[in-house]
């Protein structure tokens, strides 16, 4: 992924944004590399984790295929990226980080992809999911969305709905492994062409975003990143009336419309959250 991927989503996110304020006690990021996840989430985990969510982030590729030096023998730069993310997951309060390991530069939607991420979505069980979304194929003049980011957003969304909640799916996950259906209420997709809500942030979260950014070495300087961030989120924020927030497109897949009232389900600050804090790291 690449700022112009931010940049294109600033140009779409639509006026008069509606304010999504819930607070999910399980949150699960899915994406194709190592580094996907603090472009695309990063600000918006940062502040669900601080107000108690308990959160993971999925890799579906081995990120090899990201850089151009040939000194670096196959599975070397794998293991560069999965460090970096594991180093930017902390600045976010998250511990899990979990890679599928299939080849970067070559995935695809298929029904092993699909299992895997069944097997993911059922081992961690999150009320709220955030990927891609796949029908988003260009950004500007200057980006052509990655093949992998579509794959694994697909994927994702198959593994969602239906196959994570069917008893009949996969049945082996439950058979062998014991895991059981689950059915994930919300999906958020970034990086859309519509987006439809807008997750409130303090700015202790765009600390902790770029602090993120910047542990991603091999692949970016994430030093002149500040301006284009906090200029993203002033201006989705503006278009749901808050200082700051970060657009997503929503979907919201509890089966009785009745019970979709997501604004009133709100949960108070657990007891023993800290209030919010100086950035996690000095970087800057």
């Amino acid at each position: 992924m690449s700022e112009s991927v931010e940049e294109s989503e600033s140009q779409a996110a639509a006026p008069g944004l509606e304010l999504f304020e819930y607070v999910p006690e399980s949150a699960l990021v899915v994406v194709a590399h190592p580094d996907d996840c603090d472009f695309l989430a990063a600000s918006v985990l940062s502040a669900w984790v601080r107000q108690g969510t308990r959160g993971a982030i999925c890799l579906v590729t081995d990120g090899d295929a990201g850089g151009d030096d040939a000194r670096i023998p196959p599975g070397g730069l794998s293991q560069i990226r999965l460090e970096e993310q594991h180093r930017a997951a902390a600045h976010l309060g998250i511990e899990t980080v979990l890679c599928l390991g299939y080849p970067d530069g070559m995935l695809q939607n298929t029904l092993e992809v699909r299992r895997d991420l069944v097997r993911v979505l059922r081992r961690q069980r999150p009320e709220l999911v955030v990927t891609m979304d796949p029908t988003s194929r260009f950004f500007g003049r200057g980006y052509i969305n990655h093949p992998d980011h579509r794959a694994a957003a697909d994927a994702c969304l198959d593994a969602v709905f239906p196959s994570a909640r069917d008893v009949r799916a996969f049945p082996e996950l439950a058979r062998d492994e014991g895991l059981e259906p689950h059915r994930t209420r919300f999906v958020l997709l970034g990086s859309s062409d519509h987006p439809d809500i807008a997750v409130p942030l303090l700015a202790v979260d765009l600390e902790n975003k770029l602090s993120a950014l910047g542990e991603h070495k091999s692949q970016f300087d994430a030093s002149d990143m500040r301006q284009s961030t906090l200029q993203r989120a002033r201006k989705v924020g503006m278009q749901a009336g808050v200082e700051l927030a970060e657009s997503y497109r929503l979907f919201d897949l509890a089966p009785n419309p009745s019970q979709r009232g997501y604004r009133r389900a709100t949960p108070e600050t657990p007891a023993g959250v800290p209030a919010p804090t100086e950035p996690q790291s000095d970087w800057g």
